[in-house]
């Protein structure tokens, strides 16, 4: 009996990615036979005050810092962004070598070494589980951590690590708010409740909780709960965002064992080639 590889069949998907990052996971869809939809749920802003990305790269050059972590591609980018406007990028990639640098995830890992930058460690699970569990082997009591991110990331990260008794700092590089495109959002309602998307792809906590933000402006949440309950497959990457997820009462059909776009569609399109 010959396997044939599961595709989307022409069904509409949302992309919940910044304007600019969702491109290349479109054209997954593409490939898969499927109709990529772009609703981004997050607009990213360079960072308005610049002193606490002095202090870091100052600390930095101390030798002091153990552990830096960088969560996605956006941290990478927007670090080197900061360092750029303050003018001390060298001194940053200078910093960087005196301490243990963590990716968490390949294209994370990748962007880092555009940048030149060593990558110490990458966790098997790209996600902050696999991070804690990367951190629980080695006994972070005591040890400072400081992780470049957006104004807008949830503390779980932080308290989880605070609770190991490690020394932690989010180190603000970039500010993430909701999409000011009014047009966008109204269609996307529409669409939504229509019938004419299929499923919806979150990549992450606060795209989950923007998108919702986003459609109670016109909606009531229980009556989105029932469309996305009846009408909608809903994908999460991670369990974090299907957590966050679970949060506003919504259930993750899909969750891909590796958490990266391209598995979320290839478990995607073998959770619709179920009976």
């Amino acid at each position: 009996m010959v396997q044939t590889t599961p595709t989307l069949n022409g069904k509409t998907i949302a992309l919940t990615r910044p304007v600019g990052q969702a491109e290349e996971a479109g054209q997954i869809i593409k490939a898969k036979g499927g109709i990529p939809y772009y609703m981004p749920a997050i607009e990213i802003k360079p960072l308005s005050n610049p002193k606490p990305m002095a202090n870091f790269i100052a600390e930095l050059q101390t030798g002091t810092v153990d552990y830096v972590i960088l969560m996605s591609t956006n941290g990478v980018k927007y670090l080197f962004e900061a360092a750029q406007n303050i003018n001390q990028p060298s001194t940053l990639l200078n910093g960087l070598t005196k301490t243990c640098v963590i990716g968490v995830g390949p294209r994370t890992a990748q962007e880092l070494e555009a940048y030149n930058v060593h990558v110490d460690i990458v966790p098997k699970k790209y996600s902050s589980e696999g991070l804690l569990e990367i951190l629980t082997e080695k006994n972070i009591l005591g040890k400072k951590i400081r992780i470049p991110r957006t104004t807008s990331a949830t503390p779980t990260l932080l308290n989880q690590l605070t609770a190991m008794g490690a020394n932690v700092q989010e180190i603000h590089v970039y500010e993430s708010g909701l999409p000011i495109d009014e047009a966008l959002k109204t269609k996307f309602h529409q669409d939504l409740t229509n019938g004419h998307i299929h499923a919806v792809l979150f990549g992450s906590g606060l795209s989950a909780k923007n998108i919702f933000k986003m459609l109670t402006e016109k909606t009531p949440i229980e009556q989105l709960q029932k469309i996305f309950t009846e009408k909608i497959t809903t994908v999460a990457i991670g369990p974090t965002t299907a957590q966050a997820l679970q949060e506003l009462n919504i259930k993750a059909d899909v969750i891909p064992q590796n958490y990266i776009f391209e598995d979320a569609l290839t478990a995607l399109a073998e959770y619709w080639k179920k009976p």
